[in-house]
Formats: C-alpha cells, structure tokens, sequence
C-alpha cells in the first residue's frame, strides 16, 4: 500500500501549489454526501478547521470500506485521496499504516496547521477503524 500511497504522491507532485488545492476541491465535487444519521460525534474527526465525518466497514472478505463527508471542500478532497487509497485493501494491511506513510502525498505541507492536526486526525480514524 506504501507503493500507492506513492504513486498517488508523484501524480500530485505535477500539480502547483495552488493548482493542487484546486484539484482537492474539485475532487471533493465527487464525494457522496453522507446520510445525517452517520454524521454522529462518533464519526467525527477531532482537531479538524471544519466538519468531517468517516464511516468505516470492515467487509466478510477483511477488505475495508470507507465513506465520508465535510463541510469544506480541501478537507473533502484531502479525506478523498487517503480513503481512494485504502478502500478496498485488506483491514490488517490498513492497520499497519502510519501518519508518516502518507507524507509521500505532498498534500501535508500545503495545509494550514489546524488542517494538518485533522489530516493526522483522519489517518488515526482509519487505522482505528480497520483494526
């Protein structure tokens, strides 16, 4: 999972700063919003700027399946690319992963700092939910 966390990282890295904060707004254009009654405390991400939430299923097959939802668009599209990430991969492999593994994205630094306590936030909620 290191390689496509990677591979996303170098496809990002042909986009400029501003172009890349762009690109996450656009993408979170494609997020499903969540039904109200997943939009709970429980599925909230702490130390985020604005509202996000991730649900997380783990599947009979051991894959996992994420959703989630915000309020704000670069948040929508950060949680976007880590969940297109991990969805679908087995739970024990999601498990292993740390908030260092995701600094090959490159998103990280171009995030305000109460948005990189979320971004760290929103890795914590996903490999506790595979767990």
């Amino acid at each position: 999972m290191i390689e496509k966390i990677k591979a996303r990282g170098e496809e990002l890295k042909t986009l400029e700063g501003h172009d890349r904060l762009q690109y996450l707004v656009d993408i979170a254009r494609e997020v499903k919003p969540l039904a109200d009654d997943e939009k709970i405390e429980d599925n909230k991400i702490r130390g985020c700027a604005s509202n996000l939430w991730v649900v997380g299923n783990k599947n009979a097959d051991g894959t996992m399946t994420y959703k989630h939802d915000g309020d704000a668009f670069i948040t929508k599209g950060t949680a976007k690319i880590i969940i297109d990430i991990v969805n679908g991969e087995k739970a024990v492999e999601v498990a292993q992963l740390t908030l260092d593994d995701f600094k090959h994205l490159g998103i990280r630094e171009l995030l305000t700092m109460q948005r990189q306590i979320g971004f760290a936030g929103l890795i914590e909620k996903i490999i506790r939910l595979s767990k």
